[in-house]
């Protein structure tokens, strides 16, 4: 057993009920999912989800990008699937959980996000990732190498663009061409987030830019992620933002029931597989997870799944996942993106959704 895995099974749970003054948006993520099915009903328990979500005061729902791999594979084009979403719900907003941008011209997004912004009568937001896999840039192999800068620089031409200006942009065999997007979205300003991981300079530069953050708990600690979201706000306010107007967005791992004991021994395995095709992803990466044989690898997983239970993740009773709530908050946390499909049962998932409002209900009203 390594030492990690040792620490992982000493960790005892904290309990820190909510604050009179806290308040916090609640979300639902959608990352998950086979690709490889070939049945019908791959998007029923989205659907659900959405419907759910819509009807219960949630503040929106989010849907990816991914390629190529089965880990997302039901999730090629998030606009499609937000049109979707427009027809079945009413109010909540319908968020890209990212839309990659290199791998698109900023024309296109413009376009496909301001039609669903009329489909939903002015609900969307996207998420603006510079995408990290080397295969998913078949679609766009010279975009790799500068697939960060590129991401920025599209993020104005789409503002502009939403806008309603006139944009110069390359035409064929060396001529300009000056192109203004249709349909006109409702929305005036496209809600837009930075997808960041690790880099506290992708937080700074959200902030120069006047972006919100989407983040993740997924490989940071709490207290690292505190660090990069003050440098966030910093960012916002040296470049003539308002910091209190930029919402960091922070994704965790979410089933909730009534009691952490029957909440642990369901999510165990579905979570364990969820991270090992996670992290199975960065072989050849030179991620941590790649030089690792296949004993290490479980007992690294082994501790990972007990250290996300135990601290970073909404996974058990609404009294149990307050502490997360509150540590979110402590470090600046607008908002928690509840991943939901990371591989239960899709009617186990929906049974979770009524203990997961009950602790949305406990957050709710304005801001202190």
């Amino acid at each position: 057993m390594t030492e990690t895995t040792h620490r992982a099974k000493a960790r005892a749970p904290r309990s820190r009920p909510r604050r009179p003054t806290s308040t916090m948006d609640f979300t639902l993520f959608f990352f998950s999912g086979d690709g490889t099915g070939s049945g019908p009903g791959k998007y029923q328990l989205l659907l659900d989800c959405a419907e759910f979500a819509d009807a219960h005061e949630f503040t929106a729902i989010w849907v990816p990008e991914r390629h190529f791999v089965d880990f997302g594979g039901l999730y090629p084009n998030p606009s499609v699937l937000a049109a979707a979403l427009a027809t079945r719900t009413e109010r909540i907003q319908l968020r890209a959980g990212s839309v990659v941008v290199p791998l698109h011209h900023p024309v296109r997004i413009a376009e496909e996000w301001a039609v669903v912004d009329n489909l939903s009568g002015g609900r969307v937001g996207i998420a603006c990732a510079s995408g990290w896999h080397p295969n998913d840039f078949v679609l766009a192999p010279e975009r790799y190498k500068g697939r960060k800068d590129d991401m920025f620089a599209a993020i104005e031409t789409i503002r502009r663009l939403w806008a309603g200006e006139t944009v110069e942009l390359d035409g064929p065999e060396g001529s300009v061409v000056g192109v203004r997007t249709l349909p006109r979205p409702l929305q005036e300003r496209l809600p837009m987030w930075v997808s960041s991981q690790g880099s506290i300079d992708t937080f700074r530069r959200a902030g120069e830019v006047g972006a919100h953050v989407l983040t993740g708990l997924v490989a940071q600690r709490l207290s690292d992620l505190g660090e990069k979201i003050t440098a966030y706000r910093t960012a916002l306010a040296e470049a003539g933002h308002d910091p209190a107007l930029g919402k960091v967005s922070a994704m965790a791992h979410t089933f909730l029931g009534p009691s952490d004991d029957e909440v642990k021994e369901l999510v165990r395995a579905p979570l364990i597989g969820y991270l090992r095709n996670f992290l199975s992803q960065q072989d050849g990466t030179g991620g941590e997870f790649s030089p690792l044989n296949e004993e290490e690898r479980e007992a690294m997983l082994a501790a990972s799944f007990e250290r996300y239970f135990a601290t970073i993740a909404l996974l058990g009773t609404p009294d149990k996942c307050e502490t997360l709530i509150e540590d979110l908050l402590d470090i600046g946390v607008d908002e928690v993106a509840c991943l939901v499909d990371f591989g239960l049962e899709p009617d186990t998932v929906l049974s979770g959704l009524r203990y997961l409002d009950e602790l949305r209900a406990r957050y709710r009203g304005e801001r202190a």
